[in-house]
């Protein structure tokens, strides 16, 4: 059925990944329909099909035979997260039908020289007024992660109560008209605090997976740098590389 209103390059590729997701979109052999048979489906340019087919190339979802078309590449487990994705961690993993859940949060406002940690390659005055959050998430009812975050005032203003519950970002884009551009990710290893270890039911110093955001606006300005410590028996992140 084709849609009465085009989506927007991003929508559209929301829109096919949850489609590649339900196994919906491609036929028995994985291969998609046709860019005119899309183009129809979604009520959008072929620029803009030409461009979410490359963004789903990238992010690993797809992979283009020339003269052939385009093929879905092989499903990935449920508990398997894309780091190539744009989208949060909450619709990366609800996808499959799974629930990501803040069971507890909390923010103050504390300065530069105060934080736990810095952002990487980016030097921040020590006085700089910055946003704390702090998030314990389950995954379907079991403790998944933890979360400690810094905006900086001076772009976030204010975050509600109820975005710490959802999506911070989704409420700078909806509501602020905020969007980030780009995010730099560094994955390491680290003891896990106390406040982990209790949210997890792990020992004090057992190790944790960690992942280090640092998000940009398309500026490049910082908006926000964020660690993110996953349970390591439950976490599993996903990259791919193409050979050009």
């Amino acid at each position: 059925m084709q849609r009465k209103h085009p989506l927007d390059i991003k929508m559209l590729v929301k829109e096919m990944v949850n489609e590649i997701q339900k196994g919906t979109l491609a036929d028995e052999s994985g291969k998609l329909p046709s860019e005119y048979t899309l183009m129809s489906h979604y009520n959008v340019s072929r620029y803009a099909l030409r461009q979410a087919l490359g963004q789903l190339g990238d992010m690993g979802y797809i992979y283009q035979s020339h003269g052939i078309g385009s093929f879905v590449r092989p499903k990935r487990r449920d508990t398997v997260m894309n780091l190539q994705n744009d989208t949060e961690l909450t619709e990366e993993l609800a996808r499959p039908g799974r629930v990501i859940t803040t069971v507890a949060a909390c923010q103050c406002i504390v300065s530069a020289a105060d934080a736990d940690f810095l952002p990487e390659n980016h030097d921040l005055p020590a006085g700089e007024r910055l946003i704390e959050i702090k998030r314990q998430r389950t995954l379907d009812g079991e403790p998944y992660l933890i979360e400690q975050s810094y905006y900086l005032q001076s772009v976030a203003e204010e975050i509600p109560e109820e975005s710490l519950y959802d999506s911070v970002f989704k409420y700078f884009e909806l509501k602020k008209n905020i969007k980030v551009g780009f995010i730099d990710k560094i994955i390491s290893s680290e003891p896990l605090s106390d406040w982990g270890a209790s949210f997890f039911q792990l020992p004090a110093g057992a190790p944790t997976l960690v992942v280090r955001d640092d998000s940009f606006l398309s500026s490049g300005k910082l908006l926000a740098f964020s660690k993110i410590c996953y349970d390591y028996r439950k976490a599993e992140l996903f990259m791919f590389k193409k050979n050009y």
